[in-house]
């Protein structure tokens, strides 16, 4: 049996501590090392918190331990592309939270260093575990559609996500531009397209799309809408949301010979439905239930087995998508 994969986190507050800790206390296949944030109280705070075996003062620190394997990267956006590169450098595998980075030349770069070190980099696309999108892939890999014409994702989630969230808006880093690369369109919206391009299993590239602050008055987007042109003549289309209320998630893949709707599948207890008559029915995914398949999937990757898991290619995919879609929104804002 493969011994678990020690594992710290670079982060100790927000998505590091409501996720990757408790996520990684209640694996098989992993243990939790410490926490290295900002300030070395709060990693000594978070790894009492959680039961980690150690505290350290800064990322530095927790990359010379050799007893760290890998790190789960849940810094601000802006920092995820640096600190890939510091982590693989030090020979640590990485899974980082999206996006994989902020900008294209970041994006290259941190793919370039994972490459280099030959360490494992996954991007966290958890959403891609979902029993019902897995079997969604499976079908569309089998033509159960035929030649995908449309793909369209719809997921709207408003803010606060969480309880105790300041319901005024996100931490300040997610309010600008070059700190975030984008609000909703990076913390939904990448989930949305990361679907979309593993579904349909061809490139996707921007073809437009438009980013709204309808209820905050932000830097950046509550509201987007992007179109992504799939393969040659593929029409994808995401829309999402943290500012509106909405029925509920739908994925609809329309193609050459029928279709699939995928309905409440990231969002509660989902049905998948295709137009001969089949109906899938799945129970609700626990809050942490899909990082955990993530995790494990990281931890098979790691020790060689073939996984699900967004590579460091899916990243790049994704990110180019929306660094399009922030750059054009720039030039014509939707306010």
């Amino acid at each position: 049996m493969t011994a678990p994969l020690r594992i710290g986190v670079a982060g100790t507050s927000g998505h590091a501590d409501r996720v990757a800790a408790p996520v990684i206390r209640g694996s098989r296949v992993a243990t939790l090392a410490g926490g290295a944030g900002t300030d070395p109280g709060r990693s000594r705070d978070f790894a009492a918190r959680h039961g980690a075996a150690r505290a350290y003062d800064g990322l530095d620190a927790m990359l010379a331990d050799p007893g760290v394997d890998a790190v789960w990267i849940c810094s601000p956006n802006h920092l995820h592309a640096e600190h890939v590169a510091r982590c693989a450098a030090a020979g640590k595998h990485v899974l980082v939270e999206k996006p994989l980075a902020t900008t294209e030349a970041e994006m290259e770069d941190a793919a370039a260093a994972a490459e280099r070190a030959g360490v494992m980099l996954r991007v966290g696309f958890q959403h891609r575990f979902r029993p019902a999108h897995l079997m969604l892939r499976r079908m569309l890999a089998d033509e159960t559609v035929g030649r995908i014409g449309f793909l369209r994702i719809h997921r709207f989630w408003s803010w606060p996500y969480f309880p105790g969230l300041d319901p005024s808006g996100p931490p300040e880093w997610r309010r600008h531009r070059a700190t975030s690369g984008g609000w909703v369109i990076n913390d939904i919206g990448s989930h949305l397209l990361d679907l979309m391009l593993w579904l349909s299993d061809v490139p996707g590239v921007f073809a437009g799309g438009l980013l709204a602050s309808q209820a905050f008055d932000f830097e950046t987007e509550d509201s987007t809408a992007v179109l992504v042109r799939l393969g040659a003549n593929g029409i994808g289309v995401i829309e999402t949301s943290n500012a509106n209320q909405t029925a509920g998630s739908r994925i609809e893949v329309c193609g050459a010979r029928g279709w699939i709707r995928a309905e409440d599948t990231l969002t509660g207890a989902g049905v998948l439905t295709t137009h001969d008559g089949q109906r899938h029915l799945f129970d609700p995914v626990g809050p942490l239930d899909a990082y955990a398949l993530e995790l494990a999937d990281f931890a098979g990757a790691v020790a060689g087995t073939p996984g699900a898991g967004a590579d460091a290619r899916a990243g790049l995919a994704v990110s180019r998508i929306i660094a399009a879609a922030v750059l054009d929104g720039s030039r014509a804002p939707f306010r």
